[in-house]
């Protein structure tokens, strides 16, 4: 049986569960994505510390702000954005 692997990291699901849904909980991000709490949890801290999303709080929930002109941090992106990429996969989605 081959392994299952997915495109997106797990960094990349959670970025696409906020852009889908700004105001999503933790809870509800890790149903959608598959991940546990925790992991959600880690990865929207390290989003937040590598200036990706913003949380600011609406009432007693979080809601997150993604910069959409955050450039990727890794040379082989060169300056690729989230914009860009969420271009992508947007583009992707309506063609079906």
């Amino acid at each position: 049986m081959p392994k299952r692997w997915n495109f997106l990291s797990n960094h990349g699901l959670v970025i696409l569960h906020i852009v889908q849904n700004s105001h999503a909980t933790l809870r509800e991000i890790a149903l959608s994505t598959g991940l546990t709490e925790r992991a959600v949890y880690q990865i929207v801290r390290e989003l937040e510390q590598g200036r990706f999303i913003r949380k600011r709080k609406v009432g007693r929930r979080n809601a997150y702000t993604l910069d959409r002109q955050a450039i990727l941090n890794h040379p082989v992106y060169d300056q690729v954005t989230i914009a860009d990429v969420g271009k992508i996969i947007s583009d992707a989605a309506q063609a079906r």
